[in-house]
């Protein structure tokens, strides 16, 4: 099917307290072992692209064959711009078909994060497409950004609530919660009570952050407490790399492309599917496209 927006299909998932998977692809075959995961388990998906490879494969190109995959699948897929701070990307994706994008000003001052973000909520409602925006500082590195533990810090209530006033159709809001990107060095710590506080003031799906490493546990709660979006991305990355290593440790001589192409696509779904089944979208495809 076409690709959707993902505002919809989130405010469905926070409804039911069920957790959409954002998997950032890397490439094709990435992709298709995304779209191939949610297509088995029958639920909905977004598809994300760091700005670093949009910038490698372009646009257009990434927009080509996430589109050509989903028309492909009964699924919902949503092709969404994660972390990006740089509006005239923005506006390249927007024009290049994406259904949603991500403005990351969360390392600017209260009030130019305000500001910019607004600005590209305007571009976003004009194009009918969703968008994403941050507050706070999320820990670790994400692309080319890098927070340290000493320069993460918690949302504040307060200023979450004046964020998403002027931006009711936000498709998903992202508040620094205690999360990281990357592996976990020890425990994350959630701060469950912000994020309780922040999901009955704010009528808005909220994204998780810094999916990979945390328990079932930590993912069932985050999620009963209104995270529609569950972010997964270097996990992802490790598994592409992995497969194709594995393989070649397994057949030092095999010279042949092909068995590790399908070595990293297995790797990688198998991944997917167990996520979508921890976060509870599994049968979900459905439901959330008529939202």
């Amino acid at each position: 099917m076409p690709l959707v927006p993902m505002g919809p299909m989130l405010g469905h998932a926070r409804a039911n307290r069920y957790g959409i998977a954002a998997y950032n692809m890397i490439d094709f075959n990435s992709a298709r072992a995304i779209i191939d995961g949610a297509t088995v388990l029958e639920a909905p998906m977004i598809v994300q692209v760091s700005v670093k490879t949009v910038k490698h494969w372009g646009a257009e190109h990434v927009a080509t064959w996430v589109r050509m995959l989903a028309s492909d699948s009964p699924v919902p897929v949503a092709l969404h711009l994660d972390h990006c701070t740089d509006i005239g990307v923005i506006r390249r994706c927007i024009d290049a078909g994406w259904t949603s994008v991500m403005f990351d000003g969360s390392a600017l001052p209260f009030a130019e994060n305000l500001a910019k973000s607004l600005e590209v909520y305007a571009l976003t409602e004009a194009a009918g497409i969703g968008l994403e925006a941050e507050i706070g500082a999320i820990g670790g590195v994400e692309d080319d950004k890098v927070v340290n533990d000493d320069q993460s810090r918690l949302a504040n209530f307060d200023e979450c609530v004046e964020f998403v006033r002027d931006m009711p159709n936000l498709a998903v809001f992202a508040p620094a919660i205690g999360t990281a990107h990357g592996f976990y060095k020890g425990e994350a710590k959630i701060a469950y009570d912000l994020l309780d506080r922040i999901t009955k003031a704010v009528p808005i799906p909220i994204a998780l952050h810094g999916g990979t490493g945390l328990t079932e546990d930590q993912f069932h709660r985050c999620i009963a407490l209104g995270c529609g979006k569950v972010n997964i991305s270097t996990m992802h990355k490790s598994l592409f790399i992995d497969g194709f290593i594995n393989l070649r440790s397994e057949k030092p001589k095999l010279a042949e492309p092909l068995p590790f192409i399908e070595a990293q696509h297995a790797a990688m779904k198998a991944d997917v599917m167990q996520s979508i089944q921890i976060f509870g979208s599994s049968g979900r495809a459905q439901a959330a496209l008529a939202a």
